[in-house]
């Protein structure tokens, strides 16, 4: 468990870096929101993943992250989906994350 801590806290300040330009615009209660559901998305997927960088988040983990979660609500999932775009934005990906309920096969 200790491990999970020490995980979850450096992808938390990973994403404070990056989101400190990002909170300082637009609608704040919604950014909140975002970066909230954001910072559980990746601790969920490093503690599962063993990953401790932002940059090793792909495509496979976030499906992982959508199947794993798939007692929430649509809307609740499309707000992981804006929080994972805002990711890709962050990381200057192309393209845009997968959507919830795509499957890989």
């Amino acid at each position: 468990m200790h491990a999970f801590k020490l995980q979850t806290r450096t992808m938390a300040s990973q994403i404070r870096e990056l989101a400190h330009a990002y909170k300082r615009h637009g609608g704040k209660d919604n950014r909140r929101q975002q970066l909230g559901r954001l910072a559980t998305a990746c601790e969920w997927i490093a503690f599962n993943h063993q990953i401790s960088n932002l940059h090793e988040i792909g495509k496979r983990q976030v499906i992982d992250f959508y199947r794993n979660h798939r007692h929430l609500a649509d809307s609740t999932l499309a707000g992981y989906f804006y929080a994972f775009v805002t990711l890709w934005a962050w990381l200057g990906r192309t393209g845009e994350p997968p959507r919830p309920g795509n499957r890989i096969e």
